[in-house]
């Protein structure tokens, strides 16, 4: 597993930044799962499957799993959640998280076939052959791909879309799968994030454009100083490198850092311009130009990085 799956399945994998990431998509930002609702499962799944007599196993591993309680009325629902994390645009995710889901609910029927190998109380023939008694049940299972690619998710959202043209007289028949997912571009609302999962995505939507990720770190209380593992992660996926040498109590001011990056970006373009300049006059030397020509060629090299300048600003 490479240095940004790790950073990014243990970032994810807190019960904080986990429910929260359920909350936005399941509830819009309301705040239905707590942490306290969430318990830790094996990521591994593993199903038996069984044909002509003999058992194959099959093995993926999720990034996280986790079993929530979803509390409503006196009443509580009982969910397995999974998370997994794409850092770029994935053309075959709906098929991968079918695989998961499917092979969960097959280790839940086995699970449950062996207790009832070991307590011996299928009622009749029907439930002995299928290791299913009537009133077992399953627990749902819900995937969400997380995607940390700014660009815009151009792949297929369902395994219908990944069919070719399908005889529309067959196609009520077909089983669909609905990729559950999360990416950048599609966030309209950062705020309805509770924990920094926001910010990150918020980073990773103005990457590009500075100067309003300034406007808006300025503006909002809760950016000045956030977690030195969020900074990680905007610098993981956007290549800010953010510093984190001077984090106070784990914290990082961002006003301070995003100020830094603008400047170090403006004297690095002073420094490219200035070595344009030389390049132009040790070129313009070599081919014979006279002192007069020379100059002439350096001023409108210079007007041009001016008004190049001044586009970017507007």
């Amino acid at each position: 597993m490479s240095k940004k799956d790790t950073l990014t399945k243990q970032y994810l994998g807190q019960d904080p930044v986990f429910a929260d990431t359920f909350n936005y998509y399941l509830f819009s930002g309301e705040q239905v799962i707590k942490p306290d609702d969430l318990k830790e499962q094996d990521p591994t799944e593993i199903a038996i499957i069984r044909k002509l007599g003999r058992a194959f196993p099959h093995q993926k591993f999720r990034d996280v799993l986790k079993l929530c309680t979803i509390r409503h009325s006196q009443y509580a629902t009982f969910v397995l959640l999974g998370i997994e994390t794409q850092s770029d645009i994935h053309y075959a995710m709906p098929v991968r998280n079918y695989l998961y889901d499917a092979l969960n609910y097959a280790a839940q029927v086995e699970t449950i076939r062996k207790n009832h190998t070991e307590n011996k109380d299928l009622r009749d023939s029907d439930e002995f052959l299928s290791g299913f008694a009537k009133d077992d049940k399953l627990l749902p299972v819900i995937t969400l791909c997380v995607c940390f690619d700014k660009a815009t998710w151009d792949a297929p959202r369902s395994l219908y879309e990944m069919f070719d043209i399908m005889d529309s007289r067959i196609e009520h028949y077909v089983n669909d799968y609905k990729l559950n997912l999360i990416t950048p571009q599609e966030i309209t609302d950062c705020t309805k994030f509770a924990s920094e999962l926001g910010i990150v995505f918020e980073f990773i939507q103005k990457s590009d454009d500075k100067e309003r990720l300034r406007d808006i770190i300025e503006s909002q209380e809760k950016y000045h100083h956030i977690d030195a593992t969020t900074v990680d992660l905007i610098n993981t996926y956007t290549a800010a490198n953010i510093s984190t040498e001077n984090a106070e109590g784990g914290k990082v001011d961002m006003c301070k850092a995003i100020q830094e990056m603008i400047e170090d970006g403006r004297a690095e373009g002073r420094t490219e311009r200035a070595t344009e300049i030389d390049n132009l006059i040790q070129n313009l030397r070599n081919s014979g130009a006279s002192d007069s020509e020379i100059l002439r060629e350096v001023e409108k090299a210079v007007h041009k990085n001016a008004l190049r300048s001044r586009k970017k600003k507007r």
